[in-house]
């Protein structure tokens, strides 16, 4: 059987690391070219979907209980709570600004919602978050440009797809009440 010429880093990167594939990778790039072939790949192989926006790919499960997603999702709400009070573009300053995770300690430390991160395994410590951004920076949802220093790849804007989904539906379900 014939496969695109970049299969293996497609399989190896979405299924075998579990992690985004972002524009600009030739594996990317290669994925976009075949995309009703690796939709009906994963789909049949392994029963995952194949979500492929402009910028990103990752697979997607029916399973739920995924902690990594959920401690990302707590992660990204506090931060973005904490960069609001910055009175800047929230979504451009995710997008284009570099941090840096000693300051973020900081916050952190002090923040209202430091209670919601300490009830998350992933993010209950310092020495837990030094893990946790090990952990998104290889799934690549951040690229660490030094020990202290990293941004979020376009990654980012799935879970931020995800947020604006849930609060959708919170809306929706409190119209119709």
């Amino acid at each position: 059987m014939t496969y695109p010429e970049k299969h293996y880093d497609i399989i190896k990167a979405l299924f075998s690391e579990g992690r985004f594939l972002i524009e600009g990778e030739t594996a990317f790039h290669c994925l976009r070219d075949h995309q009703e072939f690796y939709q009906q790949f994963f789909r049949e192989t392994f029963r995952l979907d194949l979500n492929l926006k402009a910028e990103y790919a990752l697979l997607k499960s029916s399973k739920d209980t995924d902690d990594l997603a959920r401690s990302i999702c707590i992660f990204l709400a506090v931060m973005c709570y904490e960069l609001d009070q910055d009175s800047g573009n929230l979504l451009e300053m995710l997008a284009f600004n570099t941090f840096s995770i000693s300051e973020w300690e900081e916050r952190f430390e002090q923040s209202s919602f430091h209670n919601v991160l300490e009830a998350t395994d992933k993010l209950r410590s310092k020495s837990q978050r030094l893990k946790f951004y090990q952990q998104i920076n290889r799934r690549r949802l951040i690229n660490r440009l030094d020990d202290d220093r990293f941004q979020f790849t376009a990654a980012h804007r799935y879970f931020l797809e995800f947020a604006r989904d849930v609060n959708m539906q919170e809306m929706v379900g409190k119209i119709d009440a």
